[in-house]
């Protein structure tokens, strides 16, 4: 720990929203819950128009870690690099409003910081969800690599990883211009500066598959962003290659998506898995 306060291992929850819905609640208290009294949670809305607006009030009136601006904002990069830029504290994890923070993964991550005061960045395993909370499957977190993502996409869901506020920022924050693959590049920006890093077994958080998401609508922004991203960073022919053929993969598994998201994909995804010896792994909007 940086010092006895406990600041020195403080957190800033980003929380980017848009008329988030029925999960938004769900996502502020399994942050809320899990919180010390030096963090907070930096929420960034887009003038939401469902009702989102009047609970981030009541949230705000009711807990003072509980930090809301509501403004017009150029999207969920945007809005990210809004809430970065009033963040106080020396480190922080980014939260969608219709995902969550699983039990005890702030004592976790937390656990890791007092164990080693040089590290940069914690990586941590992941669960994927379905609309009404329960688990699909748990995917493990991978370093920040960038030939690994090259080849096999990002290495972890962005939910899962907690990053030095300085370092965030050092690399320009979150790329604006993106709307689905920001977390795939901002995991390449990172992982370029050489960070010392520590991968955890943990699942720190967990990504909401449902109707509304852009996992469900937006897949061929997915992997046309994605494949931009992958090729920016391919270093030589050979990166390229797989870079390519990351693409190819993803392409199809974004086109039986919710075929993979049923029990008996699950079971036989597993047993594959375990015949081969191979971890899971999570695909870019797995």
């Amino acid at each position: 720990m940086d010092d006895p306060s406990g600041r020195g291992t403080a957190i800033s929850v980003l929380v980017p929203s848009y008329n988030p819905g029925e999960y938004f609640r769900e996502a502020l208290q399994s942050a809320l819950g899990q919180l010390g009294p030096h963090d907070e949670i930096v929420i960034q809305d887009a003038e939401s128009t469902d009702g989102s607006r009047e609970l981030l009030a009541d949230f705000a009136a009711s807990d003072p870690r509980v930090k809301p601006v509501v403004e017009r904002d150029g999207g969920q990069s945007d809005a990210l690099n809004r809430a970065l830029r009033r963040a106080r504290n020396p480190w922080v994890l980014w939260l969608n409003a219709d995902d969550v923070l699983l039990d005890s993964a702030v004592d976790a991550l937390r656990a890791t910081l007092d164990a080693d005061a040089t590290v940069d960045v914690v990586v941590g395993g992941h669960q994927l969800i379905r609309a009404d909370g329960s688990r699909i499957d748990t995917f493990t977190g991978r370093p920040l690599d960038v030939p690994a993502m090259v080849a096999r996409g990002c290495a972890a869901f962005s939910g899962s990883i907690l990053v030095r506020t300085e370092l965030l920022r050092r690399v320009g924050g979150f790329e604006r211009e993106l709307n689905t693959a920001m977390d795939l590049a901002l995991q390449f920006e990172i992982a370029a500066t050489r960070p010392r890093q520590v991968v955890i077994s943990d699942p720190i958080g967990a990504l909401r598959f449902h109707d509304a998401s852009k996992s469900a609508n937006l897949w061929r922004e997915f992997v046309r962003e994605g494949h931009e991203v992958r090729m920016r960073h391919a270093g030589g022919t050979r990166q390229q290659v797989a870079a390519l053929l990351m693409t190819a993969r993803h392409l199809v598994d974004a086109r039986v998506f919710r075929l993979r998201l049923t029990p008996s994909y699950r079971i036989w995804r597993r047993r594959v898995l375990r015949v081969t010896g191979r971890r899971p792994i999570m695909v870019e909007n797995e």
